[in-house]
C-alpha cells in the first residue's frame, strides 16, 4: 500500500541528493502503473492526490516536465495537507 508519506519520503530523498530525477521518476512510474493495474492499493481517502503526485513525478526527469526544488516542496506541502 502506498501512502502520501511514502511519496513525501521519496521526494525528500531527491531533495537531499540521495537519488536523482531519473530514479524518482522511475519509482513514481512503477507505483503509478501498479496502482492502475490494481497490483497496489492506495491510502484511503487519498487516491486522487496520490495519483496526481505520482503522475507529476513520473515525468520529472524530462525537461519539459522537470520539477525544481521549489516545485517538489510545493508537492510535499500538498501531500501533507489533511
Amino acid at each position: 500500500m502506498i501512502h502520501r508519506n511514502d511519496i513525501t519520503a521519496k521526494i525528500y530523498e531527491r531533495l537531499s541528493g540521495q537519488i536523482n530525477d531519473a530514479t524518482l521518476a522511475a519509482w513514481a512510474f512503477d507505483h503509478f502503473y501498479a496502482i492502475e493495474q490494481a497490483e497496489e492499493e492506495v491510502e484511503a481517502n487519498a487516491q486522487e492526490l496520490v495519483a496526481d503526485a505520482l503522475d507529476e513525478l513520473m515525468f520529472a526527469d524530462e525537461k519539459p516536465f522537470a520539477l525544481d526544488d521549489a516545485d517538489l516542496r510545493r508537492l510535499i506541502a500538498r501531500l501533507q495537507q489533511p
